[in-house]
């Protein structure tokens, strides 16, 4: 079995996203995949909740565009990660952390 791209947590994220997008969806399915995205979102190893990731970014006196310069990501990643529209990867969380420990 092949080994998934870095950021394949992010690309089934979307896919699920757009899926629950669906308004044919019925409201079962809606709230499995819901609750799946969830999990997939909470269950990385080495992840963080969107909230953590907010939480961090304002204990650092940052804005989104800091830290999306701060971190090498655009404005609109950023926003992706705070919102839970897509999970934070591991890489980016470890680099949120280091950050906050230098403070």
């Amino acid at each position: 079995m092949a080994r998934p791209k870095r950021d394949g947590i992010a690309e089934v994220a979307q896919l699920l996203r757009e899926v629950l997008a669906d308004d044919r969806l019925p409201e079962e399915a809606r709230t499995r995949l819901s609750t799946a995205y969830e999990i997939l979102a909470a269950k990385v190893t080495g992840a963080m909740s969107k909230d953590e990731f907010v939480a961090l970014r304002k204990s650092l006196g940052r804005t989104q565009e800091d830290l999306a310069q701060d971190l090498g990501k655009r404005v609109r990643q950023i926003a992706r990660y705070e919102s839970g529209e897509v999970p934070i990867p591991v890489l980016v969380a470890q680099m949120l952390k280091e950050l906050a420990d230098k403070k």
